[in-house]
This record gives C-alpha cells, structure tokens and sequence, in this order.
C-alpha cells in the first residue's frame, strides 16, 4: 500500500541516478523531524502516486515532492524541501 501523502510529504527520485540518491541520504541527515518520506521514480509506489495526480510520465533525473495534495517539481520541489530542513541549509531559500 502507498504511504499516505496527507501525513507525511514524499519526496520521489530517480532510484538509478547517483546525484539522485546522494540528494536523498543528504536530506535523510538534515530531516531532524523524520518529516520526509522516500520512493524510487521507478517504483510501483511512485506509480500510484503520480497516477493520482495526473502526472504519469515524469522525467527521471527529477526530484517531486507530494506535499499537502500538491505535487511540485525540479527547484520548486527543492525549495520546498529544503525549507522543511534543520541547519544553515534553509538559508539557500533566500536566494
């Protein structure tokens, strides 16, 4: 069953690219509040995710984030992100 976005945002990576999976263990480090969760683009999770939203064929090499019902994509989905995050990080919003 696919975690429930209403909870928790979910951030979706491309499961194969190292850029990817380094950006995911960085904000694994940074999320002191346990507030994120995690699926693979390529997963059946991401899938269903995504189906329910209407956004069915994403590009890999891409970082969404499902949060509160909303779906947001590439930098959005970063600042969002990284908004969300403990530490000196948060100032990157700014610029």
């Amino acid at each position: 069953m696919p975690p429930n976005p209403s909870h928790h945002p979910i951030i979706l990576f491309d499961g194969v690219c190292n850029l990817c999976n380094q950006w995911v263990q960085f904000v694994i480090k940074r999320d002191s509040r346990d507030l994120f969760r995690f699926a693979s683009l390529q997963s059946d999770t991401a899938g269903t995710l995504l189906s329910q939203h209407n956004y069915e064929h994403p590009p890999l090499q891409s970082a969404i984030l499902l949060m509160n019902g909303n779906l947001y994509t590439e930098s959005t989905a970063i600042l969002h992100i990284v908004r969300r995050l403990w530490g000196p990080i948060q100032l990157m919003t700014c610029f």
